[in-house]
């Protein structure tokens, strides 16, 4: 690059010289030297232009492995202003579907989907969950149900991050989470749902379904993050991010027929939701929990 620059410099002042030798009040030098400032300042414009162009490129793209064993290209876009912690993949027309790596402890920690209503899972959910996320414990602690009732159920779910409704997949250990029943179901009780409960993740995500259903040519992109402190091995919260694509790309807002607790700026809207239990006590550090009941 240098080596061409500097003749292609020498070439110009040459030139310059040849052309307006003769021209009178025009000195050859300082001509050539304002020419050289010129062509230096264009070429380290292309050459930052093209670093910032490749830097995009390689961090734009991560690949993650489904567990049907297929990789995932998620390509991000800038991200949102007023929304830090979120940026929609970049708008491909086509369902994407990524959760990252776990981390050094084993946490699954966040999952990112971009899919149409017609993306959606068509087979049936299998009965079972087959494998265990780190920090999940099988208790089983008495509650109090809304009739003053003393019942006992599960206290702690797997819970997908994207869940089985958008991502289709069951299994994946890097989309499970411990989730308190009431985070994931909006009820303490493991035999009924309560999807009217703004506090629960099923209440979002049937209102997304719902969305994609009454527009069927529009695309939701919806990120989903475990929320840790330091080492504990069971997320504190989980906050959830949504935004929307016309069938143009364009962005726009993802208008719910309810938004709970939900918040919208910049065409994103989010909502973070408490991982706990009003029938236990929960030790986020390793995921023991003692029943209040």
């Amino acid at each position: 690059m240098g080596c061409s620059l500097n003749l292609l410099i020498s070439f110009i002042i040459v030139s310059g010289a040849l052309t307006f030798a003769g021209i009178k009040g025009i000195p050859i030098l300082g001509f050539a030297n304002n020419i050289k400032s010129v062509i230096l300042a264009k070429s380290s414009n292309d050459i930052a232009n093209a670093a910032n162009q490749t830097k995009g490129l390689l961090s734009s793209h991560e690949t993650s492995t489904n567990d049907n064993g297929l990789k995932a290209s998620t390509p991000k876009a800038s991200k949102v202003k007023g929304t830090s912690d979120y940026s929609p993949l970049a708008f491909t027309g086509s369902k994407q579907f990524v959760n990252s790596e776990l981390d050094s402890l084993g946490r699954a920690t966040d999952g990112h989907i971009q899919l149409k209503y017609s993306d959606k899972p068509t087979s049936d959910r299998e009965e079972r969950i087959t494998v265990d996320p780190v920090g999940w414990h099988n208790y089983r602690f008495k509650y109090e149900d809304e009739k003053g009732h003393i019942k006992k159920s599960y206290l702690m779910n797997r819970g997908h991050l994207i869940g089985y409704l958008f991502s289709g997949q069951n299994s994946e250990i890097k989309n499970l989470v411990p989730q308190t029943r009431y985070l994931n179901a909006g009820t303490m009780n493991d035999h009924k749902v309560d999807s009217s409960n703004p506090n629960s993740m099923l209440f979002y995500e049937l209102q997304l379904n719902q969305w994609l259903k009454s527009h069927q040519n529009s695309t939701l992109d919806y990120y989903v993050r475990a929320n840790y402190h330091g080492n504990d091995l069971v997320p504190r919260s989980i906050s959830l991010y949504w935004t929307g694509f016309d069938s143009n790309g364009n962005n726009i807002v993802v208008n719910l027929n309810n938004f709970g607790n939900a918040k919208t700026k910049s065409k994103v809207s989010s909502v973070t939701l408490n991982n706990t239990s009003k029938n236990a006590t929960i030790n986020y550090s390793d995921g023991t929990a003692k029943p209040l009941y």
